[in-house]
């Protein structure tokens, strides 16, 4: 029983690091736009997550800004 605790603080903190990962890489831009429709345009069906990383691709490329690669 002594040893659950540690294992969960373990657990938090990993999925609080895996989030702090993806939001610096930009993995969790995906969730972030269907949080985002949801809550301001609830009418309307959010794109795929194809079509949404594809329109974020065209939209990088026609607005450069300093980026690493």
């Amino acid at each position: 029983m002594g040893a659950t605790r540690p294992l969960a603080v373990l657990g938090n903190t990993a999925r609080g690091l895996v989030r702090y990962l993806e939001g610096v890489l930009g993995a969790d831009k995906y969730r972030v736009y269907l949080e985002h429709q949801g809550r301001d345009h609830p009418g309307i069906t959010p794109m795929t997550e194809r079509e949404f990383w594809r329109d974020y691709t065209d939209w990088q490329e026609k607005n450069p800004q300093g980026r690493c690669c």
